[in-house]
C-alpha cells in the first residue's frame, strides 16, 4: 500500500516534475565554492522538493480523499517517506558526477582520493535525515500552510549555520588542514567512520517516521 500512495503522490506532484531540472544548476552553483559542497546540497535539494507533495495535498485536499479510501494514516506516512528516501537516493546518485564536473572549475579543487569521497556521500545521508526530522513531522501536523515556516526555513536556515560554523571553525588558527585531517581519519577508519554515521542517519530517519505516524495520527481533519 505504501508503494501506491508514494506513487499517487508523485503523480499529484507532475505540476513540479520539471522544477528538478534547477536542482543541479543549484548543486552547481555550490559546487563553484567547493566540490565537497555538491553532494549534500543536491540531496537537500531533492529532499525539499518532496515536500511538494504537502502543498498539492492541502490545495486539493487529498487527505480527505485518502480517509474515504481503504488506506492507513500509517501507510499514507509511509508512502511519503518511501518518496523522500527515492528524493534522496537521487540526490546521492546524480550527486557523485556533478561533484566530479563541479571539481574542473571549483574555487576549492578536491585533491584527495576516490576513497576520500566516500564520507562526503555518508554525511550527505545523515544531513538528509536530520533535514527530515526538522521538515516532516512538522508538516504532518501542521500542515503545509501552518508549516512550512518550520518546516522549510528552519531546515535552510540549519543548513547555512552549520556551513558557516565550518568556515569560521576550519579558518581559525592551526585548522586548516581540518577537513584534510578528517578524511584522512576517515579513511583509515572506514567502517568505524562510515558505519556509525550511517547507523545514526538511520536512526534519526526512524525517529522522524515514527514520530510523523504519531502526529499524523493525532491530528484532526
Amino acid at each position: 500500500m505504501m508503494k501506491q500512495v508514494a506513487l499517487s503522490d508523485w503523480k499529484a506532484i507532475k505540476y513540479f516534475h520539471l522544477r528538478i531540472l534547477l536542482i543541479p544548476v543549484i548543486s552547481l552553483t555550490a559546487g563553484i565554492i567547493s566540490a565537497l559542497l555538491v553532494v549534500p546540497v543536491n540531496v537537500f535539494m531533492f529532499l525539499f522538493f518532496s515536500i511538494n507533495t504537502f502543498a498539492v495535498e492541502e490545495k486539493c485536499d487529498l487527505n480527505r480523499l485518502y480517509l474515504t479510501l481503504p488506506v492507513s494514516r500509517s501507510s499514507i506516512v509511509g508512502g511519503r517517506y518511501a518518496l523522500s528516501i527515492c528524493m534522496g537516493l537521487a540526490g546521492l546518485i546524480t550527486g557523485i558526477p556533478l561533484a566530479v564536473f563541479a571539481d574542473r572549475f571549483s574555487l576549492s579543487h578536491y585533491y584527495g582520493p576516490s576513497g576520500w569521497f566516500l564520507p562526503v556521500v555518508t554525511i550527505s545521508y545523515l544531513l538528509f535525515s536530520v533535514f527530515n526530522l526538522c521538515m516532516f513531522p512538522i508538516l504532518f501536523r501542521l500542515g503545509y500552510t501552518k508549516g512550512k515556516f518550520w518546516g522549510m526555513c528552519v531546515p535552510l536556515a540549519l543548513f547555512a549555520g552549520l556551513y558557516c560554523a565550518w568556515v569560521i571553525i576550519s579558518s581559525l588558527p592551526g585548522n586548516e588542514y581540518l577537513l584534510f585531517n578528517a578524511l584522512k581519519y576517515a579513511s583509515e577508519n572506514m567502517l568505524l567512520v562510515n558505519g556509525s554515521i550511517i547507523l545514526a542517519a538511520t536512526l534519526i530517519l526512524l525517529f522522524s517516521f515514527l514520530l510523523s505516524k504519531k502526529l499524523y495520527s493525532d491530528r484532526e481533519f
